[in-house]
Order: structure tokens, then C-alpha cells, then sequence
């Protein structure tokens, strides 16, 4: 078993240096099969000053989208090795252009029939995926580029510390409009705003519709602004069995546990109540909830009906509370 795969995301980093590590191996094998003496590493450097000529490390860097340290150690090894030289702009004598040696451009006739091959068969091995590597990699890159990623990560982390001052309150009829608005956002998001009979009279009178039924409301709300970040009902269809519904959180609160808190204030108000069960229907697209909602000990089943009355809803998950 590969346990890198199992880590998921956490290991993209891990898993890209590997194969990278692959790749430059089997290529340092190939160069030296072939009587080639340069390190793969050079690569990106070494083609783009063959194909686009002379240029300063800032040009470089900026191409190939990199650090201009990192250019610059690389052009230190080569010019080291006698790969690259450089040289006064003779436009601008205060900086130094790039170019390559004599060395190079002999070397050049040798080892384009072996990136020919490489490339080759790596397009080969692209081919005959069902997903486009590069395209995948070129849309991540952008993605990375636009969203960022020490930055984001920084942000949630401090907002998982702000997430354990939130505060969980029952039913309070002024953040009835809450209620319907942090429902909509992802029916909105993920179900293109569907809305059932049930649900519009679950959203509009969520007091008849749970209260006055024997169930339950909770909202999360953040102390310093006063916002509702989140909801959930415990809806009663019988004296000891319950549904967890309508449970919605604020897309700027995920993942730093409001959804966990609001799950707990349910399951604690449906123990002290005498529940013997907790069932809720849910859909394979929200991955993040689900993966909540196991983790607090609730199991896929069969639908008892066969099918939901909700076509959004294809997974049915229960919870036992017995003793």
C-alpha cells in the first residue's frame, strides 16, 4: 500500500517531490548513458537561454516564474561548470546578462535526440491518462497563484482560534432571516437553489416547522461582531428519535469547527431528551460535512423508505445513543 496516497492533499508536496526525484534520476541516467555531463536541474535555465538568447537573472526568474535567488544559485553552478557565462548588457553596463558558452551550444547537437525521446515518451505517459497532467498542473499553478497559500492557511488557522469563542444560543426569533440565509447559501451553492415544499416551510416558519413540533434550533454566533456564522435543527418525528436538518455554516467559518460545535449542542440536547436515534440525510457532495458527520460516529444505512423525499439527498446516516 502506497500511505503517501492515504494522506491526501496533505502530502501534494511530498508526492510532487517524489516523482520529480523519479524523473530526475531516470533522466541522470539516461545523460549518462548517452555520454551527457549536465544536471537535469539546469534544464529550464539552459533551454530557455537556448531558445530566447542572453537576458539578466531578473528576466529569467520572472519566465520561468521562480525566485531570482534561485536563478542565481543555478547560474553560479553552471557558470561553475562552465555551461553559462556572464556578461556586461551593452546596453547597460551595470547589469549582467546570461548567455551560454561554447560548451553549451556543442553540447546542444548531442542532447536534443535525447529530450526528443524524453519528451517523447513522456507526452506517451500523458496520453493515456484520463485527466491532462499538464493542464491539470497549469490550472493549479494558476489557482496557487491566484488564491494564495501560506497566506490563506495563516488566516484559517487564526480563525480556528477565533472559532473557540463562538458562541451556540437556542432559538432566538430575530435571526429568523439567519436561519433562511445561511441555508440558501448552500443550497445555493451546491443545488443550484433548489427548494422543496418542505424546505420553504422549514425556512419561512422555522417555528412551527421544528419548534412547535418538539424540536430544536441552534445558532453560532461570533461575539466580536455580533454575526450568526452558523445554524441547526433537531427536528422530532418521534418521542426518541430525531433528525439532524438545516444545518448551515457561514463559508468564511468552515473547517475551524462551528459545524462541530452546533452537531454537539444537537446530540447533547437529544441525549438529555431520551433519543435512542439520530438520523440525518446529507449528499455525496458535501464531502466536509459528511466527513463530520462519521467522525462523530454516524453510519451510512439503506434509506428506510427506499429513497429520500429530497432527490438532492443520497445518503442516509444514523447515530445510536443508546446506552
Amino acid at each position: 500500500m502506497d500511505y503517501m496516497k492515504s494522506f491526501g492533499s496533505l502530502s501534494l508536496g511530498s508526492r510532487l517531490k517524489r516523482l520529480s526525484d523519479r524523473l530526475v534520476h531516470d533522466v541522470i541516467r539516461l545523460y549518462q548513458s548517452q555520454g551527457i555531463e549536465l544536471n537535469p536541474t539546469f534544464f529550464p535555465l539552459f533551454n530557455m537561454l537556448h531558445q530566447q538568447g542572453a537576458m539578466t537573472v531578473t528576466d529569467a526568474a520572472e519566465r520561468l516564474g521562480v525566485t531570482h535567488p534561485a536563478i542565481s544559485k543555478i547560474a553560479r553552478k553552471m557558470q561553475q561548470e562552465e555551461w553559462l557565462s556572464k556578461t556586461a548588457d551593452p546596453a547597460d553596463e551595470r547589469r549582467q546578462l546570461l548567455a551560454l558558452t561554447p560548451k553549451s551550444e556543442r553540447l546542444l547537437e548531442q542532447i536534443a535526440p535525447v529530450w526528443a525521446a524524453i519528451q517523447a515518451q513522456l507526452d506517451a505517459l500523458i496520453s493515456s491518462q484520463r485527466h491532462p497532467l499538464l493542464e491539470s498542473l497549469a490550472e493549479f499553478e494558476a489557482l496557487l497563484q491566484e488564491q494564495g497559500f501560506y497566506t490563506p492557511v495563516v488566516q484559517q488557522l487564526e480563525r480556528r482560534n477565533e472559532g473557540q469563542q463562538i458562541v451556540i444560543q437556542g432559538w432566538d426569533a430575530e435571526l429568523r432571516a439567519d436561519f433562511r440565509r445561511l441555508n440558501m447559501a448552500w443550497l445555493k451553492r451546491y443545488f443550484d437553489g433548489e427548494l422543496t415544499e418542505r424546505d420553504q416551510e422549514a425556512l419561512n416558519n422555522p417555528e412551527g416547522y421544528y419548534l412547535a413540533r418538539g424540536g430544536y434550533i441552534w445558532f453560532a454566533r461570533n461575539p466580536a461582531d455580533n454575526q450568526v456564522v452558523g445554524c441547526v435543527a433537531l427536528a422530532r418525528h418521534a418521542n426518541d428519535r430525531f433528525e439532524i436538518a438545516k444545518m448551515g455554516v457561514d463559508e468564511a467559518w468552515q473547517t475551524v469547527g462551528v459545524g462541530r460545535r452546533l452537531l454537539m449542542a444537537a446530540l447533547d440536547k437529544a441525549r438529555e431528551i431520551g433519543a435512542s436515534e439520530v438520523f440525518l440525510e446529507s449528499s455525496g457532495k458535501l464531502e466536509r460535512a459528511l466527513q463530520l458527520y462519521r467522525n462523530l460516529g454516524f453510519r451510512q444505512v439503506p434509506h428506510p423508505q427506499g429513497s429520500s423525499y429530497y432527490e438532492r439527498a443520497d445518503i442516509y446516516m444514523t447515530l445510536s445513543l443508546k446506552p
